[in-house]
């Protein structure tokens, strides 16, 4: 076992290091026994019902190594000390077989000829035996690696090559196979020449090593010529060919002399020509990379392929039509696995399983193997299919301590729909029904349970499927014992109470649920080598009675000695004390390192983080934690340049007429036009990001846009702690002319500052305060005549500043944002923009939404909205259009057009203006704004994912405050298929107060759920 783990499984990794990490205390003398925790039982594993051999204990003998063959000995912990002369003169020599003996030997000769007061023994198995550490303490561990010189690769990829070992006592020998690693893979990705020396840099202060890779690529290689062997020439040829193809080019996969070495092309390479030969049906090919030949001279690196082509293998089916990608994934012979009995057979059971599925559930599938006399092979599979039937019933029978609805939700056989379907049923899925009816059994104490599947024919050749239950006896806890809680009560460690109890039922699940109760506890309190042991034994012979005993190791509660950061360099240390609030002399629990090194990651200024204690925890009851750091690429830059030719023609979406402040108006085309003109020049977009500025964690990036017609400049500034505290502030700029419309141009420039907090530890409540300044100016304004333009942005509203300062704050328990089935979602905005802060108008907003959903029987879910908006001006100003409430569509009311609801207004926009045709209604937008939505989705039995949606939208858009308009009721139907990126949705409304020149029915296709 190798003890490397990521930050996110440190805690399986410390039970591992319980098992291998043996620690001996050279003071007491005493070099056979040590401290470690009990084993604990493995989740899924029965517990033995053996009677217990002996008392609960803590002391626990080495596990035996005795006999094993030694790879190693090293001197670890001291970069000062000759750890080869030393491991020369110890009686554990490399190469023989483990002895405890010489081992404890060699303890006391380090101490006699080094003058060391104390060693720690480590034993890590490896492939070649087991590998022997001797700690000397007080040792030094590791700290971090660094890799100057390595430009191009991922710091974390290169610790992953360098095999990182966190908590590891220095030892030379994991700093020479770290460089050899780092050598040979940078040999890999085409630098043949690359040299890696390591430095060594001890840490007395913090007792760590930290590990400088110096690193010289020098050029990287150009492709060769490629070598084939182990074919015919005439063969090798034509896989040459393959990988100078233009579709070799296209895949990544050519390999052409002179061009940059790359690592993923030969991987693609290599791939292709896999590829080919199964194009061949040569199934039981091979292609193995057998490496490249650099040559110094040229700098150029011959590729090699040692090709086994094979005989011919013909797979087909007879008797049924399978799509060509389906019968690629039905036969395991495709995958290059063999075309052993097995894998044959495989492929058979798999067709079974595929028409069965398919409603042919009499499906049987024959395999036959012709060899041909030349060497070539045809596997046949015969099928016949027989008609197709449904499933009519999906029962269960015998059942007694469990409902027929709870056993049938793990049933993975489905009855037929009743319009369209088949049903789902294949023998893979009854096996699967059974195994998940016994798991459900077991869990709530039935361990001897019997499922045995019942399939009935009908006359008509429809099945009717039974699972008939055995349920046997159920096993009840007769005695609970816990043993070794010294520190904390159980009314601490489960608060809820434990699953198992005297009396109850009893099944390894319940355990398992106790044993993550307890030791989650243990853990986030300190105690971190803290072990659980469940001892289980019948009373008076009965397999189902049980005395059960929790036997619980506490270990030492550790404390952190002290918080120390390495790794930083241009981050303030401030910074970090504040991103992962680590405290000396707190205790040093499981959950506050885990939470530390996620939230190091969250400014993306670091590539890599981690927060470890300085060695592993064994029996110290304090220890140093070291906060790991890795900064990453401070400065970037993104840009583009072309050439455009704008067609200064329009209006998108056609038809329509799209004016900054209000929603795109549409128009009759056959009779407004506008006067188009080309234009051309060059376009240019750059943008410049710093991370990390000043070393706070903030970010600084800056945007400019060239072009013909739209020219613009921007700057955003973020830090996630606003001057040190728990508030996050972004301020921006912007600023741009536009005038890409044929109607109007407009210049416009913002400023804003916001500052946002989370209330609360569960983070789904978040306050913000924000100021924003925004100065508008329409100009060149034409809508056919003056007049209509005055109608349709009056020239008060042309130009707008508004000065505006806000505060909202939402709430958010939903379970998914994209497709919500439980949870509440709450915003509340308060603003205001008086003219004495700028502004040249003077009125306030209030908006509120409130989000309900609720999961129903059938998985049905029952979603609610409500959005309540008001506007008010103030000192006889009036609330420019830009900034009114608009209403309708998909995600408002269904039963109005785009934002077609609320106030309308008919303006002229065509010549001869007595024509009815030359006038079109134009949303006005008003002060008060209530939306109220209701619906229903309800899950369709014929496709998973596919559910239907009746739903209900009330309320529109009023001109003033106090309902001056018409409430409008829309009721509608809708259909959802769920995507791995949110529901397609189709909605159809009829609104039963349609205004005039207002459709009353309408339809939307997007993608997402309405609210």
């Amino acid at each position: 076992m190798v003890l490397t783990r990521s930050g996110r499984a440190r805690w399986t990794a410390w039970l591992a290091i319980a098992l291998t990490t043996l620690s001996l205390n050279a003071q007491t003398g005493n070099a056979q026994t040590w401290t470690i925790p009990p084993a604990t039982t493995q989740q899924g594993e029965p517990p033995s019902r053996e009677p217990a051999k002996t008392a609960p204990q803590v002391k626990q003998i080495l596990p035996s190594y005795e006999g094993q063959n030694v790879s190693s000995v090293e001197i670890a912990g001291r970069p000062d000390v000759n750890s080869a002369e030393l491991a020369h003169s110890l009686p554990q020599k490399a190469g023989e077989p483990f002895s405890m003996a010489k081992i404890n030997e060699s303890i006391e000769t380090l101490k006699r000829i080094g003058h060391f007061d104390d060693a720690q023994l480590q034993v890590v198995p490896d492939l070649n035996g087991v590998r022997v550490l001797l700690v000397i303490q007080p040792g030094l561990y590791f700290g971090m690696y660094d890799f100057p010189g390595a430009r191009g690769f991922g710091y974390s990829r290169l610790l992953q090559v360098a095999n990182y070992p966190p908590e590891g006592p220095y030892s030379i020998v994991d700093v020479n196979n770290a460089a050899a690693a780092l050598t040979k893979y940078f040999q890999q990705n085409g630098y043949f020449r690359a040299e890696v020396k390591p430095e060594v840099q001890p840490d007395q202060a913090h007792g760590l090593v930290n590990v400088v890779f110096h690193t010289t690529l020098n050029k990287k290689a150009k492709f060769g010529q490629i070598q084939i062997e182990g074919t015919t020439p005439q063969d090798a040829e034509m896989l040459r060919g393959k990988l100078k193809s233009i579709l070799a080019r296209m895949k990544g996969a050519a390999i052409r002399p002179g061009k940059t070495y790359s690592l993923k092309t030969v991987q693609n390479a290599t791939q292709r020509l896999e590829n080919t030969l199964l194009a061949q049906d040569r199934l039981a090919g091979q292609v193995k990379l057998i490496g490249a030949n650099y040559d110094p001279a040229t700098n150029r690196a011959d590729v090699a392929f040692h090709v086994t082509m094979g005989p011919l293998i013909h797979a087909q089916i007879q008797g049924a039509h399978v799509w060509g990608w389906t019968k690629h994934k039905l036969l395991p012979v495709y995958a290059q696995v063999g075309t052993d009995p097995e894998i044959i057979q495989e492929g058979r059971q798999n067709l079974v399983s595929h028409f069965q599925n398919k409603g042919y559930f009499d499906t049987k599938v024959d395999v036959a193997t012709q060899k041909q006399p030349n060497g070539n092979e045809n596997i046949v599979y015969t099928v016949t299919k027989g008609p197709r039937h449904k499933v009519e019933k999906v029962d269960v029978a015998g059942n007694q301590a469990i409902g027929d609805t709870e056993l049938l939700s793990h049933v993975s056989v489905k009855k037929a729909p009743p319009i369209i379907g088949h049903g789902d049923y294949s023998k893979k899925l009854v096996k699967q029904s059974v195994k998940n009816l016994e798991g459900v059994y077991k869990a709530a104490g039935f361990s001897t349970v019997k499922i045995t599947p019942q399939i009935k024919n009908e006359s008509n050749g429809n099945i009717e499927v039974t699972f008939n239950v055995n349920e046997g006896p159920r096993d009840i806890v007769e005695a609970l014992k816990i043993q070794g809680n010294e520190t904390m009560p159980i009314a601490q460690l489960a608060p809820g109470g434990l699953k198992v109890e005297e009396g109850k039922p009893y099944s390894q699940k319940l355990v398992d649920e106790d044993r993550n109760q307890i030791m989650a506890r243990y853990l986030n309190e300190g105690y971190l080598t803290a072990n659980f042991r469940e001892i289980v034994k019948t009373v008076d012979k009965d397999p189902h009675r049980l005395s059960v005993v929790y036997q619980i190791y506490e270990g030492p509660k550790v404390t952190a000695n002290s918080v120390v950061t390495i790794g930083r360099k241009d981050t303030k240390q401030a910074f970090i004390d504040k991103t992962a609030p680590l405290k000396a002399g707190a205790p040093l629990t499981e959950s506050e390192m885990l939470t530390a090194e996620s939230q190091l990651y969250e400014p993306n200024i670091f590539d890599w983080a981690e927060v470890d204690p300085r060695r592993q925890i064994t029996t110290q009851s304090s220890e140093d934690v070291i906060v790991k750091v890795h900064e990453a690429k401070q400065n970037s830059i993104t840009y583009g340049f072309g050439f455009e030719v704008i067609n200064r023609g329009g209006n998108i979406p056609n038809g329509t007429v799209a004016v900054p402040g209000i929603p795109p108006v549409g128009v009759n085309t056959g009779k407004f036009s506008t006067n188009q003109q080309t234009f051309y020049g060059p376009r240019a977009h750059v943008e410049y990001t710093r991370s990390n500025f000043r070393g706070k964690g903030e970010t600084i990036s800056l945007t400019a846009l060239a072009g013909r017609l739209d020219q613009k400049i921007g700057a955003n500034f973020t830090d996630p702690h606003f001057r040190y505290t728990n508030w996050a502030s972004a301020f921006n700029l912007l600023g741009e002319y536009d005038e890409t419309n044929p109607i109007f141009s407009i210049r416009r420039a913002e400023a804003g500052f916001q500052l946002q907090r989370n209330i609360g530890g569960d983070k789904n409540k978040n306050l913000f305060l924000r100021y924003s300044f925004r100065e508008s100016g329409i100009t060149h304004l034409l809508f056919f005549n003056e007049q209509s333009s005055e109608q349709l942005v009056p020239l008060s509203d042309r130009h707008t500043r508004l000065s505006t300062l806000s505060a909202s704050f939402i709430r958010d328990t939903r379970d998914n944002i994209l497709d919500a089935h439980k949870g509440i979602y709450e915003s509340f905005e308060l603003a205001m923009t008086p003219e004495a802060l700028g502004s040249n108008f003077t009125f306030g907003r209030l908006m509120g939404q409130t989000s309900y959903y609720k999961h129903l029987p059938k998985n049905t879910i029952w979603a609610n909205s409500v959005r309540v908006g008001f506007l008010k001006p103030f000192a006889g100003s009036h609330v420019p259009v830009s900034e009114k409430f608009f209403s309708g569509g998909g995600s408002t009311l269904r039963g109005f057009p785009l934002n077609g609801a609320g106030p309308q207004q008919s303006i002229q926009f065509c010549e001869p203006a007595n024509e009815p045709t030359c006038y079109t209604n134009v949303p006005r937008g008003g002060n008060q704004l209530l939306i109220v939505n209701s619906e229903f989705r309800i899950p369709v039995p014929l496709k998973s994912g596919l559910s239907v949606v009746p739903f209900y939208d009330g309320g529109n858009v009023f001109r003033t405050i106090g309902f001056h308009g018409q409430y409008t009721n829309t009721f509608g139907f809708g259909i959802r298929y769920a995507t791995p990126v949110g529901p397609v949705r189709v909605d159809i409304g009829h609104n039963l107060n349609a205004p005039p020149g207002v459709k009353s029915t309408q339809y939307f296709i997007t993608l997402g759920q309405a609210f």
